[in-house]
């Protein structure tokens, strides 16, 4: 097998449950044409986390692969609220909600895609000029029954939980913007396949191309439920490096080969080569650290680890007392900025005594006017109970 194919064939098995229809997609990507790629997120919050990754480090390798590239940002689709994996009606967001949480998501994806070559849509420049005729069209494209094969909407009819017609329309609205962008294939979650599937048939009305999809399997959170911000056991992709690492760390032992292969490029067979899962564990959090961070961040963030969980030096008992926001600051401004003094004086008193540490090492007086850089995930231990984190 050559190079070409296998690098398509690792794009549509790891992470990978299902691709609708296989053979038609090799098929359009040993050719020489450029696909167009979708992928939609309705900024309902605003911050992206591994479940994120998962579709987007996938985008990335259509990406590499030369292909275009398009984040659909569901400006409008929001509004609505996809009632995938929703067991009752979601609050509508305003405005003001969707603009806040879309502020960072560009910056965000650009820990995965090559923004420079990702083009982003944002689907109410479409969708807002459809109008009443425009709608109606769209309405015509699906009936009824098919609407209601979708599971939620069964599950929520049969416990007499109430279906609004507007949610009806979010799988319509999902389709069109495949239609709007010629979209090839779409990418989404295992939750999203009825949508996907959906975006097909639109797309087949409007007398175009079935795009081809490819469903990925859905990341679990740190307690082992889908992850979702709702059900906050997430891991933010704008986590510091320090808490990144502690909550891979934190996950159950069976995780591992899930996150192995849906977080990392790391070879999946080493979850089952040693019976050490710490070491697998501590492997893991380092890469995924490393990917978004760099690997000077996950040395330290394993070093910090280290020092508060293995070596014991922090113990239970000890508090962190503040945050202190990452920075550069004099020696004795770590001791006022960080709330643990007032005074000057007793700052220095402080660190004189050799009572200050930074991730293990003892701050020494040598030059009060020095500036410290502290990074985030730094832990600084003030006598034997105080902690204060850098964030």
């Amino acid at each position: 097998m050559d190079e070409q194919k296998k690098k398509i064939e690792q794009l549509l098995t790891r992470a990978v449950d299902e691709v609708i229809v296989k053979e038609s997609l090799f098929e359009r990507l040993n050719s020489k044409k450029i696909l167009t790629i979708k992928l939609g997120i309705d900024p309902t919050g605003s911050e992206l986390h591994l479940g994120h990754s998962v579709v987007l480090r996938k985008l990335r390798e259509f990406q590499d692969l030369g292909h275009k590239v398009v984040l659909v940002i569901g400006d409008f689709t929001a509004k609505i609220g996809d009632p995938s994996g929703r067991t009752e009606e979601r609050n509508n967001l305003t405005d003001n909600q969707i603009k806040e949480n879309m502020k960072s998501y560009k910056e965000q994806a650009g820990k995965i895609l090559d923004i420079q070559k990702a083009d982003f849509s944002y689907n109410s420049s479409w969708l807002e000029k459809l109008g009443l005729t425009g709608v109606l069209e769209l309405a015509a494209k699906a009936t009824v029954s098919q609407i209601m094969e979708r599971k939620e909407f069964r599950d929520r009819l049969a416990h007499d939980v109430d279906v609004p017609y507007l949610e009806m329309f979010y799988p319509l609205m999902q389709g069109y913007d495949s239609v709007a962008l010629k979209a090839d294939v779409e990418l989404g979650g295992t939750d999203q396949k009825f949508n996907l599937l959906m975006g097909r048939q639109i797309q087949k009305r409007y007398g175009q191309q079935e795009q081809e999809v490819v469903t990925l399997k859905l990341l679990p959170g740190t307690d082992g439920a889908k992850m979702s911000k709702s059900a906050n056991n997430y891991i933010s992709l704008t986590a510091n490096p320090y808490d990144m690492y502690g909550k891979v760390m934190s996950i159950s032992d069976d995780l591992i080969p899930i996150y192995i292969e849906l977080c990392t490029d790391l070879d999946e067979n080493i979850s089952r080569e040693s019976e050490d899962k710490f070491g697998q564990k501590k492997t893991l959090a380092r890469e995924i650290v490393r990917l978004y961070y760099g690997e000077e961040s996950s040395k330290q963030a394993e070093k910090n680890f280290k020092k508060v969980f293995q070596e014991g030096k922090y113990q239970e008992n000890q508090l962190i007392e503040n945050i202190l926001p990452a920075g550069a600051y004099k020696p004795t401004e770590i001791g006022t900025a960080s709330g643990v003094t007032t005074s000057t004086v007793r700052a220095k008193e402080l660190i004189r005594q050799g009572a200050i540490t930074i991730d293990g090492e003892t701050l020494k007086p040598n030059d009060w006017s020095e500036p410290i850089d502290l990074k985030p995930g730094t832990v600084i231990l003030v006598g034997k109970r105080r902690i204060v984190k850098v964030e």
